[in-house]
């Protein structure tokens, strides 16, 4: 006996669930939970695959269509399981990607569109069923009253209550999903490394506004509160005289402190110096990068991006802060060159036999000048 259209939607609903739930582990359940697919281009597929989801879903949703829903008879069935079979396709391909091929980071980003798409699958699947319940209750009243229930539609345009169909709204959320899926992919993991690195440059960026600044005159700003959080409170405390006994001390201290100041002054600027070649190396990093590069470079690069550009940030807290270049922001310079000669390695390596390398080689140069300048200077 062929299951009906109800039961075929129910199991559909039951694999998406049973998705979902396993989409949470991408390493392990996932991978044990699902057989993976043996095609030769998996991305390739994965677009092709998208584009057939969202075909059948706008036939569904057309089907599905309430006032017009009784006459669908086979065809509704037949979209349905269509639609399941190739989200059944879809995840096996999503199986068969190999993180070290196409990298984590744009793994792990392909994974979480999945997610999206199939939790609104899941979405639409449950109007299906509410549809189907509906059409049910009906036909069954019209079989015992002889006439159709005078329900009103949701699609009724006559209707000035009418609100928006459920199911239209689902229908679009999964067609957003496939494009979504089909637009990361087309663009490929180069394209969205280089999104990340925009992410991170801007991130860095919003700290050197305000750190350049404080860099020409750091006595402008207020030696504990750099940033404003106290000025409310500022003028009482000027207002206070300091103890007669102290105004000794307080003059010999004065050439010490500005000998410190006009050494974090110069430490500072050389670290402005330092952020250009830090920009600069950011923004050739895509196009140092051959089409065809290695999942775990890409992972490399990305893993030093955040490093520099968290230890940048937490640098210039800390100087603004403290004022002093002790431990604390030494440390976070080591991490920062440590990751800007991390990801020229891996320029260079992927770039063994092109003018990039050469370019690379010039970059770590400058940096190291830079660097040899800056150690000097706190000396």
């Amino acid at each position: 006996m062929e299951p009906t259209l109800y039961e075929i939607v129910v199991a559909f609903e039951e694999a998406l669930n049973f998705w979902l739930l396993h989409l949470s582990d991408v390493n392990t359940e996932f991978k044990a939970a699902v057989s993976p697919a043996k095609v030769d281009a998996p991305l390739e597929e994965l677009v092709k695959i998208s584009k057939l989801i969202k075909a059948h879903t706008t036939k569904v949703g057309i089907l599905f269509e309430p006032s017009s829903f009784k006459n669908a008879g086979s065809a509704a069935v037949k979209t349905v399981s269509e639609l399941s079979s190739s989200f059944v396709l879809y995840v096996s391909v999503l199986a068969q990607l190999s993180p070290a091929a196409i990298s984590r980071l744009f793994h792990r980003e392909i994974f979480s569109v999945s997610t999206s798409l199939i939790t609104n699958a899941r979405l639409l699947v449950s109007e299906l069923l509410v549809i189907i319940k509906e059409n049910e209750n009906e036909t069954a009243t019209s079989d015992t009253t002889g006439k159709p229930e005078d329900t009103p539609s949701l699609n009724d345009a006559t209707d000035p209550k009418a609100t928006v169909d459920p199911r239209l709204v689902s229908v679009g959320k999964v067609w957003a999903s496939c494009d979504e899926m089909v637009k990361l992919i087309e663009a490929g993991n180069l394209r969205y490394l280089e999104k990340q690195t925009k992410m991170h440059l801007t991130l860095i960026d919003d700290g050197l506004d305000e750190f350049s600044e404080w860099a020409e005159n750091p006595e402008e700003f207020d030696d504990e509160d750099p940033f404003g959080f106290e000025d409310e409170f500022s003028d009482e405390e000027d207002d206070e005289s300091p103890p007669v006994g102290e105004e000794e001390s307080d003059s010999e201290e004065t050439n010490t402190s500005s000998q410190e100041k006009e050494k974090l002054r110069s430490y500072c600027k050389l670290w402005l110096e330092k952020f250009k070649l830090v920009r600069l190396l950011f923004f050739s990093i895509n196009k140092s990068l051959p089409l065809l590069v290695g999942g775990e470079s890409i992972d490399e690069i990305y893993a030093a991006q955040e490093l520099i550009s968290r230890d940048i940030d937490q640098l210039i807290v800390d100087i603004m802060l403290s004022q002093v270049i002790d431990h604390v922001v030494e440390k976070h310079a080591t991490n920062i060159d440590k990751g800007c000669y991390k990801i020229v390695k891996i320029l260079k390596g992927v770039n063994e036999k092109s003018p990039t390398k050469v370019k690379c080689a010039l970059w770590e140069s400058k940096f190291k000048e830079l660097l040899d300048e800056m150690y000097n200077s706190i000396e």
